[in-house]
């Protein structure tokens, strides 16, 4: 479809329509992962237990998705991503702008999640269809660093408008919606050129990934911990307002905009089974330290630590680049990639749907230490992680 000079270097169009998607994402993950979890806690009043209970089938969507990127398959990636995307962002913005009854929570944030699940797997598989060679994570890395950037400027944004002009979250999540719909509208636009990857087979299950399939499982528990309480112990132990998980955020995408790109080297460098144990000693480190920080320090001090924390756990999101780039270079077709790793999301979901409730009950029977609790279960998890990656 011809290329575009951008400065003194030349893209291809459909590059260049992917990374404005990419800032768009960027801007939707910022909004959640910023605000999500202050709504629910400032604005509706959520206990943990109503968090972890609302955790379970927001995730449902997750462990169907290999079923329904099944039924979609004729659609093609490129489409599949379009529909999604549309979806998402029609109930993120419904989410922004329900009242404190738990139904409607549990409702817009379920046609959320199944935009944002459907997604997941193929936003990693798109991507690789723009690497160079055997490079794949190097683009990832790229593509994931200019992500970031857009994230850095979007959190930026949003920590101004929270400080200064006291914005409601209503507005945020309309807007955030918006962005994820534009997102889906401009999918359309791609599929003329390398990037249309119809599959053969709507569902992949082969025993050369039963690797990546533990892997997958292990990751689901753990992140599903850290995805789920880590902002609840900073938000309910640490009574942080959502200026200052929105200033984390911004310092976890600025070190991203190099982390990413770095990491992906390592990959490529390295191979998947370093760059995933790396992974698992550094969560390991912020799961002790999210557990033990207030027993062993003063106040601000162990508030300084869990922020340390909250940072390394983030920038660890990076490893899913390397399950990716595993799954890429042990698959006999491209069109195996997507498909692979939408059955490694279900298959991660089956436990991730039971653990919030697990992790949830521990902390609220556990009364004012019960934290502590979830994060050892993590830092059990992910000793787990680095002997299975060492299997590699």
């Amino acid at each position: 479809m011809g290329n575009i000079r951008i400065g003194k270097s030349e893209v291809s169009r459909e590059l260049l329509i992917f990374l404005i998607i990419s800032v768009l994402l960027a801007v939707v993950s910022a909004v959640e992962s910023t605000s999500l979890a202050n709504r629910l806690y400032e604005d509706l009043d959520f206990t943990v237990m109503e968090r972890s209970m609302l955790e379970t089938p927001r995730e449902l969507p997750g462990l169907l998705s290999v079923v329904i990127i099944g039924m979609l398959n004729s659609l093609g990636d490129i489409r599949i991503a379009a529909v999604a995307n549309i979806i998402g962002g029609v109930g993120l913005i419904f989410f922004g702008l329900v009242p404190n009854e738990f139904s409607l929570v549990l409702i817009f944030l379920l046609v959320y999640s199944t935009g944002q699940h459907i997604y997941l797997p193929l936003s990693s598989t798109i991507a690789m269809t723009f690497a160079k060679g055997e490079n794949f994570g190097k683009r990832l890395g790229q593509i994931q660093g200019l992500g970031s950037f857009a994230i850095i400027v979007s959190s930026a944004i949003l920590y101004l408008l929270y400080r200064f002009i006291e914005i409601s979250y209503q507005t945020v999540f309309a807007f955030a919606g918006g962005a994820m719909i534009l997102a889906g509208v401009l999918f359309f636009m791609l599929g003329h050129g390398q990037t249309k990857v119809v599959g053969e087979k709507r569902f992949v299950f082969r025993k050369e990934y039963k690797m990546y399939y533990i892997l997958a499982i292990i990751n689901g528990a753990r992140k599903q911990i850290t995805i789920t309480f880590v902002p609840w112990l900073l938000i309910d132990v640490y009574q942080q307002p959502v200026t200052t998980i929105t200033a984390l955020f911004f310092v976890v995408c600025v070190i991203n905009i190099f982390f990413k790109p770095w990491f992906g080297g390592l990959i490529d460098r390295f191979g998947e089974s370093r760059a995933l144990k790396l992974e698992a000693i550094v969560m390991s480190a912020a799961c002790l330290g999210f557990a033990f920080a207030l027993k062993l320090f003063d106040f601000r001090t162990a508030l300084i630590l869990a922020c340390i924390c909250y940072v390394m756990d983030k920038l660890m999101e990076s490893a899913s680049m390397a399950r990716a780039t595993y799954v890429r270079k042990h698959s006999k077709e491209a069109s195996d990639v997507a498909r692979t790793l939408t059955m490694g999301q279900s298959m991660d979901h089956v436990v991730s749907m039971l653990i919030p409730l697990a992790a949830g009950y521990m902390w609220y029977a556990g009364g004012a230490d019960g934290y502590m609790y979830v994060f050892l279960g993590a830092l059990v998890i992910s000793a787990l992680n680095y002997f299975v990656a060492g299997k590699l």
